[in-house]
């Protein structure tokens, strides 16, 4: 039976490392056509070394608007064809509400919220043009409201909510809309720009709450299949059921 992924086309942004960077080698490796995206070039660059002519790679800043577009130009110049936009790009910083820098707040909504859906928006287009298309929105399970990661948390689940009411403007154009929550996930970088003891605070927080511990955390290739899972059902024969 032929692979639901093969010979699709897929953009990632968020793909210099982690999550994103497995999720580009995974989908590769199932025959799709890879449109990697991140600010990182030299990390674009390591990514393309190692997947091969299977990937094709565009240094993008989800949060600039003409960077964006030029992202959607160069996977139609180079792909003819877009399939599956996974929104997986984003930043967080772990610190209390209390003294987290406004400057926090806008860099996180504007590369985890408006970046992710200025991608969307880009992209509809040429997904309503073939009459089908998915994107995915990797969400977290912060979402729920987890301290310490207060505009994490929030971006999150505002993508969460915009996923659903996205999907069902869209029902009944072929094109989906879904949202998958990622847990904690090792080797992400997450939280690497903010200071080791806030850090350190907030796991011990979270670990009092029960809502996460160091035993339940994925790995970056657990996560990207996560996502992997979710494309190939909503690509299958038998899709996924929308979110109403």
């Amino acid at each position: 039976m032929r692979d639901p992924l093969a010979r699709r086309t897929v953009v990632v942004t968020g793909a210099s490392s982690g999550i994103g960077r497995a999720l580009c080698l995974r989908l590769a490796a199932r025959g799709m056509g890879v449109v990697a995206a991140a600010r990182s070039a030299d990390a674009l660059r390591e990514l393309a070394r190692e997947a091969g002519a299977a990937v094709h790679v565009v240094q993008t800043d989800v949060t600039r608007e003409e960077s964006v577009a030029e992202l959607r130009e160069s996977a139609r110049r180079a792909c003819g064809r877009v399939d599956v936009v996974v929104n997986n790009a984003g930043v967080g910083y772990v610190e209390p509400f209390a003294s987290s820098p406004v400057a926090h707040w806008h860099e996180t909504l504007a590369t985890n919220l408006i970046g992710a859906l200025s991608v969307t928006r880009a992209f509809l287009p040429l997904l309503l043009e073939r009459g089908g298309g998915l994107v995915v929105n990797t969400g977290s399970a912060s979402a729920a409201g987890w301290p310490h990661v207060a505009l994490y948390a929030a971006s999150k689940a505002a993508l969460h909510a915009a996923s659903i009411a996205i999907d069902r403007e869209l029902h009944g154009s072929g094109v989906r809309v879904l949202s998958v929550e990622i847990g904690p996930t090792a080797g992400t970088g997450f939280g690497s720009r903010s200071d080791p003891t806030e850090v350190a605070a907030a796991i011990r927080s979270w670990t009092e709450l029960g809502i996460a511990a160091t035993e339940d955390l994925s790995t970056a290739d657990g996560s990207a299949q996560r996502i992997v899972d979710v494309i190939e059902a909503a690509l299958g024969p038998t899709p996924a059921p929308t979110r109403r």
